[in-house]
């Protein structure tokens, strides 16, 4: 049983919650007041989805509300319960992310996101979205829904609900097997028709000998490589070691030639030189080399001396000049310059002062004459205007006369103080040159001693050049005899390793035709090595070759055996599959049959138990020409079609007791059946009788009910709660609900 529904921002709903309870829950009002939102929210709070966006007449996001101002998100929470258990689901619609769902049990969270909450709701009801939408939730006008299916198609849609349609899924894909697996089967019998068996077998036959021959002709091989090889390593050893020797043997004479020549050319330079005393050149050479080493220091300490007396005269000449430029100024300087300066500035100074002393007299008498309106602030007489005025206007010009004065006398005494500034630093120069003239008054006298010392010491200039010549022709002959030396000491030791090279050469064994006839051995071998290789490889090749081609025969006959083995397999599984599709239209027929067994047996009772009147005795659903019809029973036991009925009352509640058949039949565990306008196109008895029915039958039936209608008429049926919807189109404003108390 559903028992509360809050709907926020969902399209016309701002906040809306209702209430319900078991029997009619009765929702009435004008079109368009959001009475229907709330069975499209129901189906929604259930599956996610709901018929208008299954037909794409509305969009996900039309279902949050945009009037009177456009909302982010819609939220819906549905509440029911089923088995003693309690279940809640919410679900947001969100305008700007995907939206969120959640399944609650007593409690405790067991689903979240859309398809998770909607699975789990399937295995709680026991019914999916078609078959709520089909069967449970009649739409607008759509109570008499299965009428309006055209006639041959209700056995593939009602087939559909009940998903015995996957029964006929389920066999023709069988038989779409079963005939792949048929010509599966073809191509392979064709296939292996092709192959020659007995052809195969001989050919392998064939191979397998050839490649035992090969591999003992291998083995032969193998074994003259391996007795060759032993043979020709040793000999190679051998022929090594002779060659080692002669190379030995060459290395040597080619030494001893190269040693006798050096001896030649040693001796030869040695004759060329004339033999002297090398110790007494040796000692000649050291004494000259002494001797000349002590004159140098001499010459040096001698330059360093003219050095040092030019660096003095240089110091002389500087202060010569220096006493000269001093000379000069003290003959131009003047002191009384600086005293006369004196003199003005104390003048200056007096003046300035005095005129300061006038022009603050006179901006005194200014300053008192604007004051005093009346008398004279000097000689105290009566005082008229226009001789104030004069009197001030005289002063001023005489004070301004005075100020120009005294800012020319200010310039005059800046300059002069200036000017005394000079003559002073002129005056400490004077005196610091007169104490430096006293200073250098020797100069002249040092300078031209320094002069004549210089002179004396140039005059005594030193000669080397001589003894420099001498040392270096004693330098160069000692070197040669020297060299001489060395040359002996090599003679004799080149000498010596003669003797040596002469020894091992003796003692070097080589036989230059046992050499020859060795050499001929190892290329003789080498080749017949080569030969035996070449053999091997090539007996290697073609064993190679035969057994990718031995491998491919196994592989066909492998191949062969295979395919018998799969076309056995297929014409097995080909008749296995033919008796599955067979027995799949007989399963679908006998559910088929045991559906519309159940279903009339509902019907019947349902319809004896609602149908007010005493026309028909009957109703029942009918397999004919694969296709199903609904039909009444008249008092002469004729059956007749409802959909050719003029009727609306009987077509009505034929169409009633059909879909609350089908919703006790198909969904026992929900017993709910949803009515969305079921008054349309019927006339005023209809309607009463209809309402009769809901009021008076139906609980009997169906544990809940909903009905929506803007028929007033109808709130008599009401059994459950009963909410009026109101909505102001003009106004743009959102749903309101009253709960009517009946």
């Amino acid at each position: 049983m559903i028992k509360e529904i809050e709907l926020i921002n969902f399209k016309s709903h701002k906040k809306t919650e209702l209430k319900f309870t078991n029997g009619n829950n009765i929702f009435v009002g004008i079109s368009g007041a959001g009475k229907s939102t709330v069975l499209d929210a129901i189906c929604f709070a259930f599956f996610g989805t709901m018929p208008k966006i299954q037909k794409k007449k509305v969009k996900l996001s039309d279902l949050i509300m945009d009037k009177p101002v456009k909302e982010d998100l819609a939220k819906i929470t549905l509440r029911f319960e089923i088995n003693n258990k309690n279940y809640e689901i919410k679900r947001e619609i969100f305008s700007n992310k995907p939206s969120s769902a959640e399944l609650r049990e007593d409690g405790k969270l067991i689903a979240v996101n859309q398809s998770q909450v909607t699975e789990a709701v399937e295995k709680i009801l026991k019914i999916d979205y078609d078959l709520f939408s089909k069967i449970i939730y009649a739409e607008q006008n759509q109570i008499d829904y299965f009428l309006t299916i055209p006639p041959g198609n209700r056995m593939s849609n009602i087939d559909e609900l009940l998903k015995l349609s996957k029964f006929e899924i389920a066999r023709t894909k069988t038989i779409s097997i079963s005939n792949r697996f048929k010509n599966l089967k073809n191509m392979k019998e064709e296939v292996i028709a092709n192959l020659n068996e007995q052809e195969i077998r001989d050919k392998k036959s064939e191979l397998e000998d050839y490649l035992n021959k090969a591999k003992d002709e291998e083995i032969l091989l193998e074994e003259k490589i391996r007795r060759t090889k032993t043979t020709l390593n040793n000999k190679e050893e051998l022929f090594n070691e002779f060659e080692r020797n002669k190379t030995k043997l060459e290395n040597k004479k080619a030494k001893l030639i190269e040693i006798k020549s050096a001896i030649n050319l040693l001796q030869n330079e040695i004759r060329e030189v004339k033999l002297e005393d090398i110790k007494k050149i040796e000692k000649e050479l050291k004494d000259k080399k002494l001797k000349l080493e002590n004159l140098e220091k001499e010459k040096l300490e001698r330059e360093k001396e003219i050095s040092s007396l030019n660096s003095k005269i240089e110091e002389l000449e500087k202060n010569l000049k220096e006493k000269k430029e001093a000379e000069k100024f003290l003959l131009s300087f003047n002191k009384e310059r600086y005293d006369s300066l004196k003199e003005e500035i104390e003048e200056l100074k007096e003046e300035l002062f005095n005129k300061k002393l006038r022009k603050q007299q006179y901006e005194d008498a200014i300053l008192s004459l604007k004051e005093s309106k009346e008398k004279c602030p000097t000689c105290d007489r009566e005082l008229t205007e226009e001789k104030r005025k004069e009197l001030i206007d005289r002063k001023e010009k005489e004070s301004y006369f005075l100020s120009k004065e005294i800012s020319e006398l200010d310039k005059k005494l800046s300059n002069k103080k200036e000017e005394i500034e000079l003559e002073n630093k002129k005056i400490e120069k004077a005196n610091f040159l007169k104490k430096r003239l006293e200073q250098l008054k020797n100069v002249e006298s040092d300078l031209d001693n320094l002069k004549k010392e210089l002179e004396k010491l140039k005059q005594k200039e030193i000669d080397l050049s001589g003894l420099k010549e001498e040392v270096q022709k004693l330098k160069t002959h000692y070197e040669k005899l020297k060299l001489i030396e060395i040359k002996k000491q090599k003679l004799e030791a080149y000498k010596q390793e003669q003797t040596k090279i002469e020894t091992e050469i003796r003692t070097i064994s080589f036989d230059e035709s046992e050499f020859e006839k060795l050499k001929k051995e190892v290329e003789e071998l080498k080749k017949n090595l080569l030969t035996f290789e070449l053999n091997l490889k090539h007996i290697r090749e073609i064993k190679n070759e035969k057994e990718k081609s031995l491998e491919q025969i196994e592989k066909e006959l492998e191949f062969l055996e295979r395919n018998k083995k799969e076309i056995l397999f297929l014409d097995y599984a080909n008749t296995t599959l033919t008796n599955f599709a067979n027995t799949l239209i007989e399963v679908q027929e006998i559910l088929r049959q045991e559906f519309v067994k159940t279903l009339n047996e509902v019907m019947n009772e349902i319809w004896s138990y609602i149908y007010p009147y005493e026309d028909y005795i009957g109703i029942r659903f009918k397999i004919e020409n694969r296709d199903y019809l609904l039909q009444l029973c008249d008092l002469k036991n004729k059956w007749i079609n409802v959909e050719g009925f003029s009727s609306g009352g009987e077509r009505a509640i034929a169409s009633l007791v059909m879909r609350i058949a089908l919703s006790v039949v198909l969904a026992p565990n929900l017993r709910l059946l949803v009515l969305d306008e079921p008054t349309h196109n019927l006339d005023a008895n209809t309607i009463r009788n209809l309402t009769e029915i809901l009021r008076t039958k139906i609980t009997d039936l169906l544990e809940q009910t909903f009905i929506v209608t803007h028929d007033e008429r109808l709130i008599q049926a009401g059994t459950g709660c009963v909410y009026e919807f109101k909505r102001e189109f003009g106004k743009k404003e959102p749903t309101k609900v009253i709960e009517l108390n009946m």
